[in-house]
């Protein structure tokens, strides 16, 4: 008789050898396999049976189960050997798990191993015998092989039919179908292509690693505020949601207990942390995500890779000179932007962060044009709101108002459109602006959803409104917009909808050069090609999602692992003790003497406080103040725009919210010409930065610092993507925040562009 392993079949042929095998049940050789298709009925089988009896001593019988039925507990695959109906072994793959199963002598099927299936580690399935023992094996390549079950045959294997199967126990809708390759003989030809690029893609991979580790790593500081000030606990440190005492302080072991989590990184230890002390039944706001810096990234930057330079100390004059710009921010936050030029407020703002506060780190000398504008290119140009803020797409096709012209503010989504108007918080609401209500806050309570909202839908024209964007957003919601607006705008007059082109076909914002499709008339305009999943929209969306996450985690480990800068509010809180003589602070003489008899104290105490008034009802969120969330995601998703589009296309009709906010009128400023797309996208980046800021959640080096990570997070994610296309000569060119220009192509960043 012959031995079970003279039974060949790599199923190339595309038809069953009948004289190897009797078929059941809806089964076809195809493409070069077995592949079968049980109706999903219970009882019904599809699957080979043995034309003859074969002899298993010293033999074996193996194939490749390239894929098994759909994971439900009620479909299985197996490789059998059968005696007769009362006796048989099979190693089976069912409901996730790899078991060997048998029946001996007419008894009950008894499972005598079983593992969580592994369709890499158990692709090749064998049953042999040798010297009297019975294996049962799996092999990831059908080369080196792992024994899951071996002992003496449980009845005699000298005459025995082999079969393969797969098929529903119980009623299965839709179980799938199992795919079989290669019995008894090795992988063939047909699977080198495959294999090729398998190891293509693990070599890319390897390469991208290679990128990662060969860049360096930075060495993480803080300023020291936990060890500055011996006498005090932790005032320069974020603590809000820990337990305090009376003061707003955070508890040294409460705060203790927060170190220790960050220095085990074990998360049974963040279990741990020691949360403020609330009476029972109050609604807590738990910390935000501590561990998420603990991350590790698998392509672009490792969350551990890029640092911030450390934070200004609680004690400094540039902290205070921060602070003195938020507490003027908040004094301001109802002015209209077109209003700046005449409004008292602002022009003593101007005076103070000129002589009181010169450190605050905006531009300087500061003037009407740039009081809380951004530092980079782009954001001193035009009105103080980006563009991409304000303005939608036109689109010739729709009814006047509804989307028609650019200057009606309707962003198209394919055939949904988002209103750039927003419901704001009302004028002169400002939260946490007496001191039980504030300890409330650092305590933890859950002050959300107290906010007080206007009843009409207005455009952002003042810091309240922008503060109100940034409250509700998730940080890459702006991002998207300018997105689609970008590949959505038309050729031809914004303003009139009588434009010359299509929406999302004729693009009126030319893609970056280095696109290996367009713009049209480059040397990479494809003859015969469009992008789409490779730089194209899809690419566009998927990259600026991804960069977002990346750039999160990043600024997640600086908030919590390295920095742990106390928010705002807190410093607030640090203030007004020491003015009200409840606590001495180490606190520069700046802010003190400007709220006391100074430019502020024309505004403060305004409700018998010195706290920075906040613009959200539960103040600022449950993470550490440096880095920013918002600037970090923001640096980063311009930097992927950027990299996407013309940066140097000038921004056509600009415009700029009316004095009740409820439409949009011509920018006719003499600096109208020189907004460009790179510039709006800058400025965009810093309105949602600093809007945070005007909100009272953070602080100035926040913004900026911050924006910068996010920028090195998303140049190292074109990076490595820079490996992954097929197209030939194709290249992401973009100007950095410093005004450096970059091409990145081949896993090369090139600086002399």
């Amino acid at each position: 008789m012959a031995k079970a392993n003279t039974l060949v079949d790599n199923f190339n042929d595309n038809t069953r050898d009948a004289s190897k095998w009797n078929g059941f049940g809806d089964w076809a050789e195809v493409n070069g396999r077995l592949e079968l298709r049980p109706t999903g009925t219970a009882g019904n089988y599809a699957g080979y049976e043995s034309a003859t009896t074969y002899d298993l001593r010293g033999s074996e019988v193996y194939l490749e189960l390239v894929q098994p039925l759909r994971g439900a507990s009620s479909t299985g695959f197996s490789l059998e050997v059968e005696k007769d109906s009362s006796n048989y072994l099979r190693l089976s793959v069912s409901n996730h798990r790899l078991e060997v199963q048998q029946v001996v002598g007419g008894g009950a099927l008894t499972v005598v191993t079983s593992d969580r299936y592994d369709p890499v580690r158990h692709r090749w399935l064998r049953i042999r015998e040798r010297a009297g023992t019975l294996y049962c094996e799996t092999s990831p390549e059908g080369a080196r092989w792992e024994t899951v079950h071996s002992a003496p045959p449980p009845f005699a294997v000298d005459v025995v039919q082999i079969e393969i199967d797969a098929g529903c126990y119980a009623d299965t809708p839709h179980p799938g179908v199992a795919i079989v390759e290669n019995f008894n003989t090795p992988a063939t030809s047909g699977r080198r292509r495959v294999d090729e690029r398998r190891d293509a893609a693990q070599r890319l991979r390897e390469r991208a690693a290679a990128i990662m580790a060969a860049r360096a790593f930075d060495a993480h500081a803080n300023n020291n505020d936990e060890v500055n000030y011996p006498t005090l606990s932790f005032p320069g440190n974020y603590s809000k949601g820990l337990r305090h005492d009376d003061k707003g302080d955070p508890e040294p072991v409460s705060y203790g207990s927060l170190l220790r989590a960050l220095e085990s990184r074990d998360p049974a230890d963040f279990e741990e942390i020691i949360l403020g002390d609330l009476p029972s039944g109050t609604a807590r706001v738990k910390l935000t995500n501590p561990q998420a810096g603990l991350a590790f990234e698998l392509e672009g930057a490792d969350t551990h890779e890029i640092t911030q330079p450390p934070a200004p100390r609680f004690d400094s004059a540039r902290a205070a000179h921060e602070a003195g710009e938020l507490y003027w921010m908040a004094v301001a936050r109802d002015v209209h932007f077109n209003a700046y030029g005449s409004s008292p407020i602002i022009a003593n703002a101007v005076s103070s962060l000129n002589s009181e506060f010169p450190l605050y780190g905006g531009p300087r000398p500061v003037t009407t044009a740039n009081v809380f504008r951004g530092n980079f290119p782009g954001s001193q140009v035009g009105p103080y709101v980006s563009q991409f803020l304000w303005k939608g797409n036109a689109d010739p096709r729709k009814p006047d108002g509804m989307g028609r012209d650019a200057d009606e503010g309707y962003i198209t989504y394919g055939s949904q459109v988002i209103d750039q108007r927003q419901l704001n918080a009302v004028p002169g609401v400002n939260y946490l602006t007496d001191f039980a209500w504030w300890l409330d806050a650092q305590n933890g309570k859950d002050l959300r959803g107290g906010d007080q909202l206007d009843t009409v839908r207005r455009f952002i024209r003042n810091l309240r409104d922008g503060a109100t964007y940034v409250h509700f957003d998730q940080p890459s919601n702006a991002f998207y917009n300018a997105a689609w607006i970008l590949m959505a705008e038309p050729t031809g007059n914004q303003l009139t909808g009588a434009g010359a082109g299509r929406p999302m076909i004729d693009a009126e914002f030319r893609l970056n050069e280095g696109n290996p499709y367009d713009p049209p008339g480059t040397v990479n305009d494809s003859r015969t090609q469009a992008g789409f999943a490779t730089f194209g929209p899809l690419h566009l969306l998927e990259a600026l999602i991804e960069v977002q996450g990346r750039a999160a985690r990043a600024v997640w480990w600086q908030k919590w692992g390295v920095h742990r800068r106390l928010r705002p509010e807190e410093y607030g809180g640090r203030v007004d003790n020491h003015l009200k003589a409840r606590r001495t602070y180490p606190l520069d003489a700046s802010i003190r003497t400007s709220l006391q008899s100074g430019a502020l104290s024309a505004y403060y105490p305004s409700t018998g406080s010195y706290l920075l008034p906040q613009a959200f009802a539960e103040g600022a969120p449950t993470h550490p103040a440096y880095g920013a969330g918002h600037a970090t995601i923001s640096g980063a998703c311009i930097t992927i725009l950027k990299a996407f589009f013309d940066e140097n296309k000038t921004i056509e009709s600009p415009v700029i919210a009316s004095t009740d906010g409820l439409s949009l009128v011509p920018y006719t400023g003499t600096d109208a010409a020189q907004m460009t797309v790179g510039g709006e996208l800058n400025k965009l980046a810093s309105n949602i930065s600093l809007f945070r800021n005007a909100a009272g959640v953070h602080w100035r080096s926040d913004d900026t610092e911050s924006q910068l990570l996010g920028e090195r997070i998303a140049i190292r994610l074109l990076q490595e993507m820079s490996l992954t296309f097929n197209e030939d000569d194709a290249f992401f060119q973009l100007t950095r925040l410093d005004g450096k220009t970059i091409r990145i192509y081949d896993g090369i960043v090139d600086l002399d562009v």
